[in-house]
């Protein structure tokens, strides 16, 4: 899989050379599992004038092998380690999500850039610390939400904002997968990751605020413990929530126990307006279905839910920001608010009432 996207990232670069411009600054890849393996090496690959300089991972033999993948000059095992190096100026974050807030404000008092995966924290206190230590370091804070970069969610978007089918009104959005990952995961303790409400309904809210540019005003959610790894962690792998804002409301559900046999994931979009509707599902992720002894989906691209070329147009996006000093698609300030609606669903569930955020 390396090799071929490897050729795929070279091919990007050599297409895309003349409006792929970095700066000349350094990068720094924290936490080498799937999502910096999968995504962030080659997307920093794919900007002339950015050096991966180094990665970073409390399990060595992670750090080197994404060291070498990267080209990168060093790699380390400890943070303040990597932090201590002055050629470094941003630290990239694919940290597990209960990591997010620590590493950031270690970062950001370090005097680096910081780019950090979403969700932005696990809980709206430590989402503050990040905002408050932003502001003090006088650095810049990037939370990744790349649904914003995907060409088919900006197709979306444009389509909506031309007026197509009116005034969007209602939303539903339904995004289902099957988590691959052993209940000694982190991902099934809600502790540390939030389930899959907030690893999976955090990009559901980015998108009902994207579509309607309007406030949340309530929101109700249930959830339910599906498979064996939910119920013996005491995790909800399967949430439903309902958003109501000014004058839209919204419908989202989200799983991670859909059969593994059907499909690695899947997700549907239904968005009704004043002058008619849109439909779209995600199936293009999986887009051949081969039948013969079992069910089997080929993917064309080795993620799951985003087109590869949203991480590659999000760093872009970084970097410019970087340069220039604007505020990127997403600010800091609005990853917190999607956060603090999400976490109002949590809220929800556990209380059993409707939150008003």
């Amino acid at each position: 899989m390396e090799n071929c996207l490897q050729k795929l990232f070279k091919y990007l670069s050599y297409r895309d050379r003349n409006v792929l411009e970095g700066i000349g600054m350094k990068v720094a890849i924290v936490g080498n599992g799937n999502i910096c393996n999968l995504s962030h090496i080659y997307a920093w690959k794919s900007i002339r004038g950015v050096e991966i300089a180094a990665t970073c991972d409390i399990v060595k033999e992670k750090a080197e092998k994404a060291c070498k993948i990267a080209n990168a000059k060093n790699h380390y095992t400890d943070m303040d380690e990597l932090l201590s190096n002055d050629d470094i100026d941003v630290i990239d974050l694919c940290v597990p999500t209960y990591e997010h807030a620590r590493l950031s404000i270690d970062a950001l008092e370090a005097g680096k850039h910081v780019i950090c995966e979403k969700p932005m924290a696990r809980r709206l206190k430590e989402a503050k610390k990040m905002l408050k230590a932003a502001e003090k370091s006088g650095k810049d804070l990037y939370i990744a939400h790349p649904r914003r970069f995907d060409r088919r969610w900006r197709e979306i978007k444009k389509n909506i904002s031309s007026g197509r089918i009116g005034l969007p009104k209602y939303i539903r959005r339904c995004e289902r997968s099957w988590l691959p990952f052993p209940s000694n995961s982190w991902y099934w303790d809600s502790e540390k990751s939030g389930g899959v409400l907030l690893d999976v309904g955090v990009h559901c809210v980015d998108l009902v605020k994207w579509i309607f540019e309007s406030d949340v005003k309530e929101v109700f959610a249930k959830g339910k413990m599906i498979r064996k790894e939910a119920k013996e962690n005491n995790t909800y792998d399967l949430v439903t929530v309902f958003l109501k804002l000014e004058e839209e409301t919204a419908f989202i559900d989200v799983s991670w126990a859909f059969p593994q046999a059907y499909a690695p994931f899947y997700s549907s979009l239904d968005i009704i307006g004043t002058d008619g509707r849109m439909e779209y599902s995600d199936k293009n992720t999986n887009p051949m279905i081969v039948i013969k002894d079992k069910i089997e989906f080929p993917r064309y691209s080795p993620l799951l839910s985003t087109d590869l070329n949203a991480f590659r147009d999000e760093m872009k996006e970084f970097v410019h920001c970087i340069e220039k000093g604007e505020e990127p698609i997403v600010s800091k300030e609005e990853a917190y608010e999607i956060l603090k609606i999400t976490l109002a669903a949590e809220e929800s569930i556990e209380k059993g009432k409707v939150i008003r955020c």
